[in-house]
């Protein structure tokens, strides 16, 4: 499961994600649309092979994307934020 989430709209795919599946299933009916609503935000992306491909920045070559060093997942603040919902979520299992 690849979850993504556009500020409260959660897209979950399922399976392997290739490339162009996440232009086409992500960024092309998603964050397209969104970010047309945002002048001058930036995108925040890891290093996954579907977003260093080709296809993939071809697609955000009008997009500012925020820097990202390879192998920092520490940096990324949207670990916190998994992190924090994955303790929610199994705190809310125990309390049903």
């Amino acid at each position: 499961m690849n979850p993504g989430s556009f500020w409260g709209q959660m897209i979950t795919t399922y399976g392997c994600e290739g490339a162009l599946l996440y232009v086409d299933n992500i960024l092309r009916p998603h964050l397209g649309p969104f970010l047309n609503g945002l002048p001058g935000a930036i995108f925040q992306q890891d290093n996954a092979r579907p977003h260093t491909a080709r296809v993939a920045q071809d697609f955000l070559r009008h997009v500012q994307i925020l820097p990202w060093p390879a192998r920092s997942s520490d940096l990324s603040p949207i670990e916190h934020v998994w992190d924090q919902l994955k303790r929610q979520d199994a705190a809310a299992l125990l309390c049903t």
